[in-house]
């Protein structure tokens, strides 16, 4: 994923987030604005899923982090079309940034609890970490 990409992720991004079973409001200069400064984070990676024509059909998006003397990688953002759910293109997302960063062991994001995304995301490897609490102010 590049700059280049980042129109079409971004329309791909309002479409998918305003839409049920989301249902948030993004604009197009918000979502643009927040994939935008992710892509432009140190050490972001990024891939993108597309059709045979060349359209974009999903994106994930993140960056390493370094604890411990090891990378780990926060995914930040990534979703898939809608009428393209389910048929495999989020898993190929995720096993290409398993390709690019073989050398990371540990994974981490942030999703809604018990909803389809943590499911896939657990059908994909990853689980609720346990002790780890998400806080918000106010």
């Amino acid at each position: 994923m590049t700059s280049g990409d980042l129109d079409a992720c971004v329309s791909l991004y309002v479409d998918t987030f305003n839409a049920p079973p989301w249902n948030e409001s993004w604009t197009d200069d918000d979502a643009a604005q927040r994939l935008g400064d992710f892509l432009a984070t140190p050490r972001a990676y990024g891939v993108c899923s597309l059709s045979s024509d060349g359209q974009v059909l999903g994106f994930a998006l993140g960056h390493l982090e370094r604890s411990q003397g090891d990378d780990h990688f926060l995914l930040k953002e990534m979703c898939v079309r809608t009428s393209m759910q389910r048929e495999g293109h989020g898993t190929r997302l995720l096993q290409a940034l398993t390709d690019h960063l073989a050398h990371v062991r540990h994974w981490y994001l942030l999703t809604a609890r018990d909803s389809d995304a943590s499911a896939f995301y657990e059908r994909n490897g990853f689980r609720p970490a346990g002790r780890l609490g998400v806080f918000v102010r106010p």
